[in-house]
């Protein structure tokens, strides 16, 4: 089949969405299929734009076999205001309209959603009756913009919103959902359950997996207990009751803190770490996902701590893939099915959102006990070769699309 893949976020960007969507590209590509993407210039998170995209309104390339078609948005970054940043899906999905437009109707479109209206692109190039149209979903909208403020509960915007959701529901033939926790949400919707793929973050265990960590390379001692966070620094990851949990075990001179990614709120967490003059939290800059494996091997344990936002905690964090895959038991504060694989799998540990002390409870109990967590580790690698995989992943979607 040619597909036409739509989505705002597509490597080089780092990031939960880019590694999702471009796991797609290259498998689907594998497959046999014929694949082409229409994604935005890659700002993201700086919102710099590249010199070689400079001064363009679109750009095609090729790589790997996959036609790349670049278009113009608005940059943002991760500390612009949520005005811009809204501004920057919006142009996005303008140029994305415009784009699927002049393009002829591919066999197959999958949009990859937020951003949520992309999917209008995709309906607009699944124009004839022979297209088919595939719409993945990582987090529900209009739902989460509301309970982050970015959507107010009711009024004109938000009900357009919801009818426009319903519109992308029932015109697709394949829902793919990040989480059994959004199928759910779309059964309650009506929404057939046989037009509903749970497709589930997933990591190359490969890549990922148990090494020898190097210590010194990184500036640690061998004997420390780091307690490691990858991913977006943002609203919806409680990212301050870590730095508060650092002042509380900050006697313990072997348990540290590394924080590592891009977002919003970190200068803020990095104001809150000097002035509580805590010497044991650490921050690195957002990295590739070659250069994130050597990382999570320092970790001793991973970290996925939600806020207390009701749709982000049903979510299920990519993070944790990389956790499980590298051997790491973690500690999250969320709810949902993640929550239940946690407890039965016997990977980790679940605390409240926001309670600091809960969550140095769990890291002081586990750094006295190098069996356990020894144990959990291994649990963990055996679940992301046994639900996680990259393997699973490319099945699951090849198979969809065959349906």
């Amino acid at each position: 089949m040619k597909i036409l893949l739509i989505t705002q976020w597509y490597e080089p960007v780092k990031g939960a969405a880019a590694k999702r969507t471009g796991k797609m590209a290259r498998f689907l590509t594998d497959a046999g299929h014929k694949v082409t993407v229409l994604t935005s210039f890659p700002s993201y998170p700086t919102g710099i734009v590249p010199a070689e995209f400079k001064g363009k309104l679109w750009d095609k390339q090729k790589k790997d076999g996959i036609e790349i078609i670049r278009i113009w948005e608005l940059p943002a970054s991760t500390q612009d205001s949520t005005i811009k940043r809204l501004l920057n899906m919006l142009t996005f999905a303008k140029s994305a309209f415009w784009g699927a437009l002049l393009l002829k109707p591919y066999d197959a479109v999958l949009v990859s959603s937020p951003s949520f209206l992309s999917g209008i692109a995709g309906l607009v190039n699944t124009r004839t009756k022979k297209s088919k149209f595939y719409f993945d979903i990582r987090d529900l909208w209009p739902d989460s913009a509301i309970e982050l403020g970015v959507l107010p509960k009711t009024g004109f915007a938000t009900e357009q919103m919801k009818k426009l959701e319903k519109k992308f529901y029932n015109r697709a033939t394949k829902i793919f959902t990040a989480t059994p926790g959004i199928k759910d949400h779309l059964l309650t919707e009506k929404i057939p359950s046989d037009k509903i793929e749970v497709l589930l973050n997933s990591v190359d265990t490969d890549k990922f997996k148990p090494v020898e960590a190097n210590f010194d390379k990184y500036g640690f001692n061998r004997g420390d207990f780091i307690c490691g966070y990858i991913g977006n620094h943002s609203r919806v990851y409680d990212l301050e009751t870590v730095i508060k949990t650092a002042e509380i075990t900050k006697k313990n001179e072997k348990i540290k803190y590394l924080l590592v990614g891009e977002g919003e709120t970190k200068q803020k967490l990095k104001d809150l770490t000097q002035k509580l003059d805590l010497k044991n939290v650490f921050f690195m800059d957002q990295m590739s996902l070659d250069e994130l494996a050597p990382i999570t091997g320092l970790f001793s344990l991973g970290l996925a701590p939600i806020s207390n936002i009701g749709v982000s905690q049903e979510s299920f964090p990519s993070k944790t893939c990389e956790y499980f895959a590298s051997g790491k038991p973690v500690a999250a504060s969320l709810g949902g099915d993640m929550a239940k694989i946690i407890t039965e799998y016997e990977v980790g540990f679940l605390y409240k959102p926001g309670d600091a002390n809960a969550l140095a409870e769990i890291i002081l109990n586990l750094s006295k006990n190098p069996e356990k967590a020894q144990k959990m580790g291994q649990n963990a690698r055996k679940l992301a070769l046994d639900m996680f995989s990259d393997k699973i992943f490319a099945e699951k979607l090849i198979s969809s699309l065959k349906d």
